[in-house]
């Protein structure tokens, strides 16, 4: 494990300033406080980067990047792992964060004509790559952006990386940086304490912190065999969606209520077993009351007021994305010794939180067997851990032997600036590539549906609510209040909407910080987008929100498939959705993208996947089955260019089963720059030309869309499997192609890369 955060820069410091019941929130002294509610919170004290980073890697990383390197550097060295000694391919990085590099884009003081350079730093997925390349790691990478719910889904999304052998190890943690642009919108949605904060006390408000926090996961059995030292074993977990409000809890915690009693499930205990709970409170009115009320629903009045609890967020303040992390690796350092942390400044039990049993200003001690750690979040996000102290006189009793599922698209659904379409994807191109095709006008959820629009709502909101719908329907799949949690929704972006970002930005940059829009503060958090669909959708399961930053869709749909694979959900709503602005085009610019070689486009794509054993009892139209993944990150170490995607395809064909000469098509989504695309090219022609397997990208067509053309192709060779329209795919493939040998498309391999070198690769089968 490792930590930096407001009471230490490594974990034996932050442990002795918890024994010794110190905070770490004192006055800010990063910027001036002067016009807000409160000038606390909890920077991380005498910082210095020299200390860690040469000249040049303090221009590389932001500060956000610097500490998730720290984190991650002292949790190696607590794992007594050799990166020499390992495969490095098979080693991956899932990191929550909920600003990520925003100080790269707020210290520039303006939003046009920004130096590329440091804005390259600000997208969101930035800093799990940055982690992935320091170490020169080549397994799944991973950004959860689900707010301060974002790492406690990274441990989750990790687990089932390790326990579905997608990893042998993984990097977890979470990362974000005290931001005066964060701090204002806070300070505009009136939510800051102008005190210490004491959460569960009638002082209300929160305080801000900041910092990082990792550890290294590993399989039980690997870690036993290795002789490590084990501080706990991830029981179970799972994720939900209030479907209520964007920045506001369900008043009487049901989403968090779903969650706890789904990972409890899932960890294959009782309720009564948990012995500890480490919560979320914040120290806001609304978030407390709510997060009790939701524990009281799960175990109990009686079993409720006899399990310690405490908020450690007075100790080192609100770390937002990084929030659930830290407070994981805390409670784990403070169980190490025998004690549970405290719930400092709590003078007065505030009303509706009465029965719970807090521990208050010391230490208890006690050694919990069984512990749980939960994180809300706005956009309704919330993720519960169950979690085991590791005793060495335990047994390891493996994991549980339950029957996978197999899984199957049922719906398809896509949106762009031109049109939609429900299920038959092929006709869409078919039209488009028509000569009496004629673009038409942007689409606007009001004018496809009112009942689904609400006031404000950003393009990529608006694009993403239509294309689930379209999806949704094309399934026969109703939502209703007596399904809505048995329907997971998994969705990735890698920017959110940057015309939100921008008019937020805009009025703090015209009036000052303490002008700030509480309005469009709530959109500058990427995981804005899924909150709201879920409130729309009425959807509120298994419940995620992820950045990749040019696979993200293909992402969504490994972690549904995974999700329904074992047996979490029967259907999972998975998609990704993009918008173009004049700050995304200054993003474009930084990654260095091309119009030339690709359209820079926006929209959205989804598809319902579901138990393929289900949908075949309902007689639901399955278009196709997932077979299989593959996720890599382009290792430093590799000599050529190119092996990543031979790694990502290998991977697929393994977990499938399946051997290269199954495959009878390839589709593929690379980004907007001449090089990749030659590269993707190269690497699959070298592997398929002796078959002479059509190779297929429609970015030509469709635009290249970040986060959701990868998705796109993978919804269309499913659509293609189900038609066999081979019309459509002979005007998309080279002429030398020899389609026609072809009667019936079976099997069809597609890969998703982004600009940084994550590469998704999935097969799909006809059923």
């Amino acid at each position: 494990m490792g930590i930096i955060c407001g009471i230490g820069h490594n974990k034996d410091e932050v442990l002795v300033n918890m024994r010794d019941g110190k905070t770490g929130i004192t006055k800010i002294e990063g910027f001036p406080t002067e016009k807000f509610i409160s000038s606390l919170g909890a920077e991380v004290k005498d910082y210095n980067p020299a200390k860690y980073f040469s000249s040049e890697e303090q221009k590389q990383y932001d500060v956000c990047t610097q500490y998730a390197i720290i984190a991650a550097k002292e949790a190696l060295e607590d794992s007594a792992l050799n990166l020499v000694d390992v495969n490095r391919n098979r080693i991956g990085v899932a990191l929550g964060t909920c600003n990520a590099g925003i100080s790269s884009l707020e210290n520039q003081g303006k939003l046009t004509n920004l130096d590329s350079k440091m804005l390259s730093r600000y997208p969101f997925f930035q800093p799990a790559d940055s982690v992935a390349k320091y170490f020169e790691l080549g397994g799944p990478v991973n950004t959860l952006n689900t707010a301060c719910a974002a790492s406690g889904n990274a441990l989750g999304f990790a687990r089932d990386m390790i326990v579905n052998g997608h990893a042998d190890l993984m990097f977890v943690g979470g990362t974000d940086s005290m931001s005066p642009t964060v701090f204002a919108g806070f300070n505009a949605l009136k939510a800051l304490n102008a005190e210490l904060c004491g959460p569960y006390s009638e002082k209300y408000g929160l305080n801000l912190g900041e910092g990082s926090a990792f550890v290294i996961l590993e399989s039980l059995s690997n870690a036993l065999k290795r002789g490590a030292h084990i501080y706990s074993e991830i029981c179970g977990y799972s994720l939900s969606n209030d479907g209520h409000h964007i920045t506001a809890p369900e008043p009487d915690g049901k989403g968090i209520s779903l969650a706890v009693e789904q990972a409890i499930k899932d960890a294959g205990i009782s309720k009564s077993q948990i012995q500890y709970i480490n919560t979320h409170g914040t120290g806001t009115k609304a978030n407390d009351a709510a997060e009790i009320k939701g524990l009281r629903n799960v175990f109990g009045k009686e079993k409720f007021s006899n399990i310690p609890i405490s908020s450690t967020k007075s100790y080192f303040g609100h770390n937002l994305g990084a929030a659930a992390i830290i407070e994981y690796v805390t409670t784990l350092l403070s169980v190490q010794e025998g004690f549970l942390p405290s719930n400092l400044r709590v003078e007065t039990v505030r009303e509706g939180c009465n029965d719970a049993n807090l521990i208050q200003e010391n230490m208890h001690e006690k050694l919990p067997d069984y512990f749980l750690c939960n994180n809300s979040a706005f956009g309704g996000h919330n993720a519960s851990i169950v979690s085991k102290y590791w005793d060495e006189k335990d047994i390891a009793v493996g994991l549980k032997d339950n029957k996978q599922a197999r899984v199957g698209i049922i719906g398809l659904g896509t949106v762009d600036n031109q049109g939609h379409s429900s299920g038959n994807i092929s006709s869409f191109l078919n039209h488009k590539l028509s000569e009496s095709y004629e673009e038409n006008s942007s689409f606007n959820l009001k004018e496809y549906d009112s009942s689904l629009y609400e006031r404000r709502l950003n393009k990529i909101t608006q694009f993403s609510i239509g294309a689930a719908d379209l999806a949704l329907k094309d399934s026969n799949l109703e939502v209703d209040t007596t399904n809505g949690t048995s329907i997971g929704l998994i969705y990735g972006t890698s920017r959110g909407s940057l015309e939100s970002t921008t008019k937020y930005l805009s009025g703090i940059l015209e009036k000052g910080h303490e002008f700030a829009s509480g309005i469009h503060f709530p959109d500058l958090v990427l995981n804005s987008v899924s909150g709201k669909l879920s409130k729309v959708m009425k959807l509120k399961g298994f419940s995620s929100s992820l950045s990749t930053g040019g696979n993200d869709g293909m992402m969504s749909a490994l972690y549904g498939y995974e999700t329904i694979k074992n047996r979490n959900q029967p259907y999972c709503l998975v998609g990704a959705g993009d918008e173009c602005s004049a700050l995304s085009e200054e993003i474009d610019k930084a990654l260095l993208y091309d119009n030339d070689t690709f359209m820079i486009s926006e929209g959205s794509t989804f598809a319902v996947l579901a138990d393929l054993e289900k949908a075949k009892k309902e007689n639901r139209k399955i278009y196709s089955e997932i077979k299989g993944f593959g996720s890599v990150m382009r290792n430093g170490q590799e000599c050529d260019e190119s092996d990543f995607i031979f790694r990502a395809i290998d991977a697929a064909l393994q977990n499938a089963k399946l051997s290269i000469t199954d495959i009878n098509f390839v589709m593929y989504s690379a980004p907007p720059r001449q090089q990749d695309v030659e590269h993707h090219e190269s690497v699959l022609k070298n592997m398929f030309n002796q078959n002479e397997t059509p190779i297929i990208c429609i970015n030509n067509i469709i635009g290249y869309r970040e986060s959701s053309s990868a998705l796109t192709h993978l919804c269309l060779a499913s659509d293609l499997i189900y038609t066999s329209e081979i019309e459509c795919l002979d005007k998309l493939i080279e002429p030398s192609s020899e389609m026609m040998l072809f009667n019936k498309l079976e099997t069809g391999l597609v890969i998703g890369t982004s600009a940084n070198g994550n590469c998704i690769a999935a097969i799909v089968s006809a059923v």
